[in-house]
């Protein structure tokens, strides 16, 4: 009697079953070996893959699932148990979340969590990941009570770089919400955390410092912020993390800016660009071309500035986004003042007043109402400018920032000047003067 042969049973981890797997979802697609492998990889590699006699990364398998259109869970076995899973759902969320496409990785993290028996620290990573999303998403509440809800569980089990990673997210939540005290509280908790614990981990250091720094800038505290900034680029260029260096260099140009230096507010608002630009982020590039812009306007080049400002508007507009565009397309609106088209500048603040409704940043409509006030006060009642100039200074005290109150007042007391109006006119410099003093700038 002939010995039965051994029967080999495919494990999770088997290369044919995953090879099996992407060629099946494949030829599904009715794509060849060329289409799925682009410039990424070689059809012969995904060739052997497909035969089982190659083990893609998690890197090279995410691409080859965003291609095949499938997620990546798809193609591992049990993928409620596999650790290999569980990874790559949460690098693929944090990909998803790079790319501007919050909502599909809300909804993967989501699906994670609601696994059961989902070991607690993942959970707290997770929940880490999907407090960031929150953010980004300008879910600001969301985020503050998740995490509130999250620290306590790595605390209690000591896992202290993971608690400075929430520390540093909740910060930054507070932050966001305009409350830079409580935003400095978080983060100089993450540091003293972040050294105390002897981690050593430059891209979490440079980033929290790079935060504190903000909270230097947002204060009136230009000096002390560059060199928080500059403090941070020394942890940041060790690693080459581009993404968070570019960042660093956009906060040293406004600081810079602020500081009176423009020659380096521009130098280092040019490299951040370059760094954003390359990294494909819209979002941050924009951002960098409203401060560039801004610091041109501030050396008396509106037409390169309207550029910056108009480029700035249109990745914005594609993106569909709708917090930063209104600063961005007033900023335009003031650049076509300066230059003396005041029809088009009347065109680009009204787009930007109807587009800052839907903000929920109050810079933005800040910056649209101050611009109006300016456009109003060369073509209109003097009441206009007045309302524009008021309602600008009401969002500049609601965010606590005197360094917005001093602009606008100063810009709000030479319309009253051109009024006519000397006596209101004194009144508004002065604030202008006292609110630059809580700045703390000379």
């Amino acid at each position: 009697m002939a010995s039965k042969g051994r029967v080999r049973v495919l494990s999770p981890r088997t290369p044919e079953l995953l090879g099996a797997r992407i060629r099946k979802a494949r030829l599904t697609a009715g794509l060849s070996l060329a289409a799925v492998a682009q410039t990424d990889f070689s059809r012969a590699y995904l060739d052997q893959i497909e035969l089982g006699r190659a083990r893609p990364s998690m890197r090279i398998l995410q691409i080859i699932a965003e291609r095949l259109h499938r997620p990546v869970e798809y193609f591992l076995q049990d993928p409620q148990r596999s650790t290999m899973a569980v990874e790559l759902t949460l690098t693929e969320a944090r990909t998803r979340l790079q790319q501007g496409d919050g909502v599909r990785a809300q909804m993967m993290i989501n699906d994670l969590l609601a696994r059961p028996q989902l070991p607690l620290e993942v959970r707290c990573r997770a929940r880490l990941v999907l407090a960031e999303v929150l953010l980004k998403l300008r879910a600001i509440p969301e985020a503050v009570e998740l995490l509130r809800t999250t620290i306590p569980d790595t605390q209690a089990n000591g896992w202290r770089a993971l608690t400075v990673e929430l520390y540093d997210k909740m910060g930054s939540a507070h932050y966001l919400r305009r409350q830079p005290h409580e935003a400095g509280r978080w983060w100089d908790k993450a540091l003293s955390l972040y050294e105390d614990a002897e981690l050593n981990d430059p891209v979490v250091k440079a980033r929290i410092l790079g935060h504190r720094a903000n909270i230097h800038y947002v204060a009136g505290q230009p000096r002390e912020a560059i060199a928080g900034y500059q403090a941070a680029i020394e942890a940041a260029e060790a690693i080459l993390d581009m993404k968070q260096l570019g960042g660093i260099y956009e906060g040293l140009a406004l600081a810079f800016e602020r500081a009176g230096d423009l020659s380096r507010a521009l130098e280092y608002a040019q490299k951040s660009l370059r760094l954003f630009d390359t990294l494909q982020d819209l979002r941050m590039s924009a951002q960098l071309r409203n401060n560039m812009a801004e610091i041109l306007l501030h050396q008396g080049r509106p037409i390169e500035a309207e550029a910056l400002f108009l480029t700035g508007a249109e990745q914005l507009q594609r993106l569909g986004e709708n917090d930063l565009y209104p600063h961005l397309m007033a900023g335009a609106a003031e650049a076509a003042l300066e230059q003396g088209n005041l029809d088009l500048a009347k065109t680009r603040i009204a787009l930007s007043i109807a587009r800052a409704k839907a903000s929920n940043d109050p810079l933005s409509r800040l910056s649209a109402q101050r611009i109006a006030g300016r456009i109003a006060q060369c073509d209109g009642p003097p009441g206009d400018a007045r309302a524009h100039f008021e309602a600008a200074l009401e969002l500049a005290r609601a965010v606590g920032s005197p360094m917005e109150e001093s602009q606008v007042a100063f810009d709000y007391a030479q319309v009253l000047e051109e009024q006519g109006n000397a006596t209101e006119a004194l009144v508004r410099y002065r604030q202008a003067y006292q609110a630059r003093q809580r700045t703390g700038s000379d």
